[in-house]
């Protein structure tokens, strides 16, 4: 009787423990998303790879939401789009987002998505020109993607390092894919380009690299990130974290494995396999980090981009 008895009671532990266990190992609800559809601007350049690493790997649908990508030339172009509502988020360089909030937009940084590396950004002209340093640029016409953004603002301090102000060239606006064509027609002189553009275009295009705007001083620039008004911020939490949660675990991947990054690129860019092994590749971080950001804010200010000094917490989202 002894025996069954002390049978009994280890069954019946068993049974508590494993009911506990189970209890334990259920996966919580998911918050339910303010919106379960947003539209993200983006600049088609190995920036934005990391959101199409997302969406085929399911990552967004895994948070329960759907990302329609949307394609812009620069994050000027798409600040009225966020400010109007008719983006939810967008790619942004820094220096616009700076500028904005600077002047009082109600525009936020809300997460991370690019830095520099070694020519993943550079200045081209034409085979046969007579470009063949910053020193030769002054009276030339440059093209860049967006005015007062990143490009205007890297030119300028490399011009400034070689004696030159921003007053000695004139900045034309035009799209990435077009530059090659503006340059073949000699609308401009120069041009400030991008990855995948820079090995796209410099044997397609019969360009050469006058040189690598991200050095020196500027190596390893934080470039990009995520913007939208600080009122979408606050009234959509859920969406913005899921988003967040799915856009690093691709960062996390991109970062890992460059054959992430040469797989999608060739689905958002009009560029071929072999393009895509070759293109050079900036980092990827996965959180804003404020004084890496501040690095941005103070060459601005060095530059007369902003008038006094900006603490980059102000822009960030909480």
């Amino acid at each position: 009787m002894r025996r069954v008895t002390c049978g009994l009671a280890v069954l019946i532990l068993a049974l508590v423990t494993a009911a506990c266990s189970g209890a334990a190992e259920e996966t919580p609800p998911k918050p339910v998303l303010e919106k379960d559809t947003i539209k993200v601007g983006i600049v088609p350049t190995t920036d934005a790879a990391p959101l199409f690493i997302a969406v085929n790997k399911g990552f967004f649908q895994q948070e329960g939401l759907t990302v329609e990508a949307m394609t812009v030339t620069g994050s000027g172009a798409a600040m009225p789009q966020v400010m109007s509502g008719s983006l939810d988020l967008a790619q942004t360089d820094y220096v616009t987002t700076f500028l904005a909030g600077s002047r009082g937009m109600p525009i936020k940084v809300v997460g991370a998505m690019s830095q520099a590396g070694p020519d993943t950004f550079g200045l081209v002209a034409r085979d046969g020109s007579k470009i063949e340093s910053v020193a030769d640029l002054k009276g030339k016409k440059i093209a860049v993607n967006n005015l007062m953004g990143l490009a205007t603002l890297t030119v300028t301090a490399m011009l400034r390092d070689a004696g030159m102000e921003a007053r000695d060239v004139k900045f034309v606006e035009a799209p990435f894919p077009e530059m090659p064509a503006n340059l073949a027609a000699r609308h401009v002189d120069a041009a400030w380009t991008a990855e995948p553009f820079l090995t796209f275009g410099e044997p397609r295009a019969k360009l050469h690299r006058v040189a690598d705007t991200m050095a020196g001083r500027i190596t390893d620039m934080p470039v990009g990130g995520w913007m939208a008004t600080g009122d979408w911020a606050t009234e959509n939490p859920q969406t913005l974290t899921a988003f967040q949660r799915a856009f690093t675990k691709a960062q996390q991947l991109a970062a890992r494995d460059r054959k992430e990054v040469e797989a999608v690129l060739p689905t958002y860019v009009k560029i071929d396999r072999e393009t895509a092994a070759q293109t050079s590749l900036g980092t990827y971080p996965t959180a804003v980090d404020p004084q890496r950001l501040q690095r941005v804010a103070d060459l601005m200010q060095q530059h007369g981009y902003l008038k006094s000094r900006v603490d980059v917490k102000t822009v960030l989202a909480p």
